[in-house]
């Protein structure tokens, strides 16, 4: 489910946002910065992969844990990754040319982060 209402949230900002971008999009980063390029559509397609990945790898985690108490953690992980890859992917395209601000580079995970710590505070709530 996290992964999905990821993908969700970027096609949503793909299609608010797509007039304003350019024909040609960074797709692929290497350790030089972009070093593929595409439509914004062939980008947004992409991040399908990138999500499909990770709720691949979740599902494998949570079908391995043999405790119910240990899913939550998987799944608030798999929340706080979603969000992380979200906005990590929102922000590239918003930018436009790949060219993301440095403060972004940690608002990603500072927004997973947020995710643990609110799950941390509303079980602590319920107990």
């Amino acid at each position: 489910m996290p992964f999905f209402a990821g993908l969700a949230v970027t096609v949503v900002v793909y299609f608010v946002v797509r007039d304003d971008l350019p024909s040609r999009v960074p797709t692929h980063f290497g350790t030089g910065g972009a070093d593929g390029y595409g439509s914004p559509g062939r980008a947004t397609a992409g991040n399908l992969v990138v999500y499909a990945i990770e709720g691949v790898l979740f599902l494998i985690a949570s079908l391995a844990r043999e405790e119910q108490r240990t899913v939550r953690p998987t799944l608030v992980a798999a929340w706080a990754v979603s969000v992380t890859t979200t906005y990590f992917l929102c922000a590239l395209l918003l930018a436009g040319d790949g060219s993301v601000p440095a403060y972004q580079y940690a608002a990603a995970p500072a927004a997973g982060g947020a995710v643990v710590l609110g799950s941390r505070l509303l079980s602590r709530r319920k107990a």
